[in-house]
């Protein structure tokens, strides 16, 4: 009886063992998906920003489209008080809802059905639980006296990506987060030009005397990306 007993032990013991190393590598799986999903919306994001941003020189006029469309975030944990957090890639259910990371497969090429030697894969993995928010936020930066609301102001041409990317469990279960963030910057600069040297002192015949005045230095926003 004995016997049976420390062998029945033993037996619950290991499988004990066996049932928390599953969940480690389930979380850990769960991290890595939630992770990329991140990474991928922040990469969206910087794009988007890059887009909004045009010529301008700072991400002012950014950060106001986007209160003026309300999408200013009031949620447990993200409102931004004087420097709200702002929602820039909406779902499509629209401010706070969440962007999908789900395969459709119409959408693959007939390529990425198959596998290096040719065999059609008989499933993969759909992504259907994997979703990502992206929010921008202006940083602290030095005060704009004739901005009326100063956490949309920016004036040092840097500001704040914040990804979250989630997978989702089953009813009931808590979902598994992971959160990046970047300080992006403009490097757009005001490029002072002439339209060509001066005439004063070169001359179209090359002899120093054609008496023409310098043309009026143009001031244009160039964008370097």
């Amino acid at each position: 009886m004995g016997v049976v007993t420390m062998v029945t032990l033993a037996v619950l013991v290991s499988y004990g063992v066996v049932s928390r190393e599953a969940d480690v590598q389930g979380d850990s799986r769960r991290y890595k998906e939630a992770l990329f999903a991140a990474q991928a919306g922040l990469a969206e994001g910087r794009e988007a920003m890059r887009i909004r941003l045009g010529g301008n020189e700072t991400y002012a006029s950014s950060l106001l489209a986007l209160s003026n469309a309300g999408l200013q975030v009031n949620e447990p944990g993200i409102n931004g008080g004087d420097r709200p957090f702002l929602e820039l890639l909406p779902g499509p259910g629209g401010a706070g809802t969440w962007n999908s990371l789900a395969i459709d497969e119409a959408d693959l090429a007939a390529a990425e059905r198959l596998s290096p030697s040719g065999e059609a894969y008989a499933s993969f993995p759909r992504q259907e639980n994997v979703r990502y928010r992206v929010f921008v936020r202006d940083d602290e930066d030095a005060v704009d006296p004739l901005a009326a609301d100063q956490g949309l102001a920016d004036t040092n041409k840097q500001v704040w990506l914040i990804a979250i990317g989630e997978v989702v469990g089953r009813d009931g279960s808590r979902p598994t987060r992971a959160v990046v963030q970047a300080l992006i910057t403009n490097e757009n600069a005001p490029a002072v030009t002439s339209p060509g040297t001066a005439m004063t002192g070169g001359g179209s015949d090359n002899t120093y005397n054609s008496g023409g005045e310098a043309p009026t230095v143009l001031t244009d926003v160039v964008p370097t990306h």
